[in-house]
């Protein structure tokens, strides 16, 4: 397993699959924190539900008080009592009455208008009748010393609009009688229920109250309210008036909003949080990997370079000990073993000056002399004097020069990387010993094209051609000897000229190579 896939894996186990994990749970937890945050306001409805109607019970209580004390004091049937009296000024009240027994049919009451007593009482009637089992049960419930008011059915025009509340009142000679109330429940809510809302809501929530037979609230705390029933609200029944129902939301948006906005932006932080740390992971493992392929190529140019210099000053040694000990007979074999001598000398120092170079221009002390320069005739000057060495090695040239071209450059910058790109070309050509130098222009920049036909590059390692110590480890590429130094020169060179350089190359077709210089 290569180091860097070591690497990978460690980096993957150590951080990437912690925070995975970390992210799944967190996820998991933004539908707890919902059911939490809805299961917070459902119990605080139901404190207000119960506070409301704890609210509405009392006053109840106080009516029916108020109603026994009426029919205590009774005494002559057109009277009116004070307390009752009392009550049926308040707006939500619109009968009070009693009956002594189920199968009395005298029932006597009060009411606002004298003629609604005289047409609801026989309705009054028919409903104790259809619901004596309840009215038994409250009976029941008076015996055992618990006063209990309930709401009974009643069929009579306009029952959308009316409620009758039953309850057992103390009658003569230790008797009970059967009570009750016709009460408007829209009045009592705004009455009653209303202002409690009020106080409880305050500034911040809205309450609201629904009939279960209407679209909208019959009582808000905020004017001009609409909202539906169970549109975004969470709702309870009230006890006094069960086909009514209290409901809670938050001003402004909707719990379920405010609770889908806060998962949403704790789900886009999350994965914000996450995405950056991949991110960070990947440009981690990405210079981790670039150091550790750096250090791989210092390995491998240390390799190269000591190969390179020990075949030229094995070769040297070799020959300068045999002229050394006389064993050279003739003189033009000694001619021959200096000239050898000469030539692994020239190549030696060409090792030696491509490290000092490549070593004061990575630290920036490479001094560069920028003059305008005609690059037609810079070019034309370098191939005069490499004429012989190319020549030597069996290669011919093409060159395609350009009008009147003035670039501003280094005169010895331009050389020297002509040369490099030359001896690239040289070096990695195989039967085809042609060389094409191409001189021209566009807007900005003019340039100058080195293009062989040799092995080629492959697009893999045409992004790493201009790194430092950087060689081509696979194919026909790998089997030529360097030291992967050249082509990090150049690129070092031309960026300093304020320059560029590019490559396109195909695999067994050649390479060209192209530096632009900024026009004068």
């Amino acid at each position: 397993m290569s180091v860097t896939r070591r690497i990978a894996i460690i980096l993957t186990v150590i951080f990437l699959i912690p925070v995975l994990f970390f992210s799944v749970y967190e996820i998991s937890s933004l539908n707890k924190d919902e059911k939490m945050i809805e299961d917070i306001y459902t119990k605080q409805l139901e404190a207000i539900l119960f506070s409301v109607n704890q609210h509405a019970d009392n006053a109840l209580e106080n009516w029916v008080a108020k109603a026994q004390r009426g029919f205590e004091s009774s005494t002559i049937e057109q009277e009116v009592p004070s307390s009752i009296q009392a009550l049926l000024t308040n707006a939500a009240i619109k009968i009070v009455f009693f009956v002594d027994s189920l199968a009395d049919s005298n029932i006597r009451g009060y009411a606002q208008d004298s003629l609604l007593m005289d047409t609801l009482s026989p309705l009054i009637k028919s409903a104790l009748l259809k619901n004596s089992m309840q009215i038994n049960r409250l009976i029941g419930y008076k015996k055992s010393g618990f006063q209990k008011i309930e709401v009974v059915q009643s069929d009579w025009p306009g029952a959308n609009n009316a409620r009758m509340l039953i309850f057992i009142a103390d009658g003569m000679d230790a008797s009970f009688r059967i009570a009750g109330l016709i009460v408007d429940p829209s009045a009592v809510i705004e009455d009653i229920v209303g202002p409690r809302l009020q106080v409880i809501a305050k500034d911040q929530f809205i309450l609201s109250v629904f009939s279960k037979s209407l679209i909208s609230p019959i009582y808000s705390t905020q004017q001009g309210d609409t909202t539906r029933l169970n549109s975004d609200a969470f709702t309870k029944d009230l006890w006094i008036f069960p086909d009514y129902s209290l409901g809670i939301r938050t001003k402004g948006a909707s719990l379920q909003q405010i609770v889908k906005e806060r998962t949403n932006t704790n789900l886009i932080f999350l994965v914000g949080l996450d995405i950056v740390l991949i991110i960070a992971l990947i440009l981690v493992f990405r210079n981790v990997k670039k150091e550790v392929q750096l250090a791989q190529n210092k390995s491998d140019f240390v390799s190269n370079v000591s190969h390179e210099i020990r075949t030229p000053l094995a070769l040297i040694s070799m020959f300068a000990e045999t002229l050394e000990m006389g064993r050279a007979k003739t003189e033009e074999k000694k001619q021959e073993y200096y000239s050898i001598i000469t030539k692994e000398t020239q190549r030696l120092s060409g090792i030696v000056n491509k490290i000092l170079n490549f070593s004061q221009t990575e630290a920036g002390k490479k001094k560069l002399h920028i003059e305008s320069i005609e690059l037609t005739k810079e070019i034309q000057a370098i191939l005069k004097t490499y004429d012989f060495h190319l020549k030597n090695k069996g290669f011919e040239y093409y060159f395609e020069p350009s009008d009147s071209l003035f670039v501003k450059a280094d005169k010895e910058a331009i050389t020297e990387m002509i040369i490099n790109l030359i001896d690239n070309a040289i070096k990695y050509s195989s039967n085809q010993k042609k060389i094409e130098i191409v001189v021209g222009h566009d807007v900005n920049f003019g340039w100058v094209a080195v293009k062989d036909h040799g092995l080629g590059i492959g697009k893999e390692d045409q992004k790493h051609v201009f790194d430092k110590f950087y060689r081509v480890s696979s194919g026909n590429l790998a089997k030529s000897q360097g030291t992967g130094l050249g082509l990090s020169i150049v690129k070092q060179l031309i960026e300093h000229q304020n320059g560029k350089i590019t490559v396109s190359s195909e695999l067994g077709k050649g390479s060209t190579f192209t530096l632009y210089f900024p026009l004068t």
